[in-house]
């Protein structure tokens, strides 16, 4: 069925966890926001979904008098059963993936809309995951004319974003091209529950998968072998002949720049990105999530290498006129940078996994509290009762700075009034979705199938204008000459 023909713009998959169940929310309250008219919850257990996710929207919505985009019937759909998975796919232009860990949950959903012809969109921090998936299955997207955007959350389009806008604006200034670009974000929340347990879960897997190989097999458990599906099905044809050693996400290039750039970006305490202006800071805790993406759009668009750095600040809105003050704005910076170092063996033991669920639940329990005496019935955290009522629930902000061979500058900045891990983690995927169902239809766009990173699936510009219609503030400044600067 061709994509124009087909009922659903979009699907969120895994809507009764913290992101899915995020995405229902922003959809009911600001569909339009991004470019979403007609859409549907999915999940494997449909009564769970409407007792805790559905009927506490339309109760909030009730209370507030709003006029919401309603879904249209959920759908039932089961990560381990790749036929309930198809005709899912079937009924929609693009399915936004948010059963996490992505490397137990995610590969049966690539291969249902690669088969269905639909595109994907997940909010996956998983580096090697994607990887393999590249490897394994991007041929028989790219036939079939299917995108499959990872990395559309907090990691990694807002610095992605930020860096290229960087280097691209100082390209279009006189062929120049970025030698140096360095981001620095900092956020807030309202309440807790701001981390999927999905999250949880994935870097917990993350960490077990370390701790097992370096240490040679004998602590943590070793990782599931790919078990293999029916020979002659559907499923089985889409790896066969596919499995190209150069199809990956990652070059060779690209690991050995992140490696430098994530090697010097750990030294620092602070940094210095413009004249006469000394920054403190941090390196940021997801710099490895985020740099080899950087460097993968930078060299899957032509643009020339680069070195980057990913920085961390404390403080929120007023992260930057702390930045400059007082000895004890350095405070927070330096007990980050110390819980780092000292949190490194300690991941190694057996107890690291329960020491995380301790926190995580503690700061659920803490955020359980009532927002606006709005009934919590469904046990939601401060975030969830926010969205409940399309209410914002915290603050993004990355600044980024570049520099250049003939010594241009410029920057960016992006800022959001949503909390960083569930709020714009959701209105930047849905940003993508919404930009791929609105700017694909049934044309095959050259070189933006298959695997790709956000700024190449959807294109920089693109990208930047839909993110300011969802209402994240996304800005760019070119210094040609060292003192003036123009807004582009």
């Amino acid at each position: 069925m061709l994509l124009s023909a087909r009922p659903l713009d979009c699907v969120v998959f895994g809507a009764t966890g913290d992101t899915g169940s995020a995405a229902c929310r922003l959809l009911y309250h600001h569909s339009t926001r991004v470019n979403i008219n007609k859409w549907a919850p999915a999940a494997r257990n449909l009564t769970k979904l409407q007792t805790n996710v559905l009927d506490p929207l339309v109760a909030a919505a009730a209370a507030m008098a709003t006029t919401p985009n309603h879904w249209s019937t959920p759908i039932a759909a089961d990560s381990n059963s790749l036929p309930s998975l198809i005709a899912m796919c079937n009924q929609t232009r693009v399915v936004v993936a948010c059963a996490g860990p992505y490397s137990k949950y995610g590969e049966k959903v690539m291969a249902a809309c690669i088969i269905s012809g639909c595109h994907y969109v997940d909010v996956t921090g998983e580096v090697d995951w994607v990887n393999a998936m590249k490897k394994r299955y991007n041929k028989a997207a790219t036939q079939r004319g299917v995108s499959l955007v990872s990395f559309c959350g907090y990691d990694s389009v807002p610095m992605d974003l930020s860096a290229w806008l960087i280097a691209d604006a100082l390209r279009t200034k006189g062929a120049d091209h970025a030698t140096l670009i360095e981001t620095f974000v900092s956020s807030q929340q309202i309440g807790g529950g701001g981390i999927p347990t999905g999250t949880i879960h994935t870097v917990l897997t993350m960490v077990n998968q370390m701790r097992y190989k370096y240490s040679f097999g004998l602590l943590g458990t070793a990782p599931p072998k790919r078990v293999k599906v029916a020979a002659g099905s559907v499923y089985n044809q889409l790896e066969v002949g596919n499995n190209h050693e150069n199809d990956v996400l990652l070059s060779k290039h690209v690991k050995r720049q992140t490696k430098k750039d994530l090697a010097f970006n750990s030294q620092k305490l602070y940094k210095s990105p413009l004249p006469d202006k000394l920054v403190w800071s941090a390196p940021h805790f997801m710099a490895s999530i985020n740099t080899p993406i950087v460097h993968s759009t930078a060299e899957h668009l032509g643009l020339p290498p680069f070195q980057y750095h990913e920085r961390a600040m404390s403080g929120g809105k007023k992260s930057w006129e702390k930045a400059h003050g007082s000895i004890s704005a350095y405070i927070p910076v330096v007990m980050n940078f110390l819980m780092m170092v000292v949190a490194a063996p300690f991941v190694m033991t057996p107890f690291f996994e329960n020491l995380v669920w301790w926190w995580v639940k503690r700061t659920n329990r803490q955020a359980g509290k009532m927002v606006d005496h709005v009934t919590n019935e469904a046990g939601h955290n401060v975030i969830q009762q926010l969205m409940n009522q399309g209410k914002t629930t915290g603050y993004v902000q990355v600044k980024g700075f570049g520099t250049s061979v003939a010594g241009n500058n410029a920057s960016t900045t992006m800022e959001s009034e949503y909390d960083a891990g569930i709020g714009f983690t959701m209105l930047s995927a849905l940003s993508i979705a919404g930009e791929l169902n609105r700017s694909k239809g049934d044309v095959l766009v050259p070189n933006s199938n298959g695997f790709q990173t956000p700024v190449c699936a959807v294109g920089g510009n693109l990208l930047k204008q839909a993110l300011n219609k969802a209402g994240v503030r996304v800005s760019v400044e070119v210094d040609g000459s060292g003192r003036g600067s123009s807004k582009l």
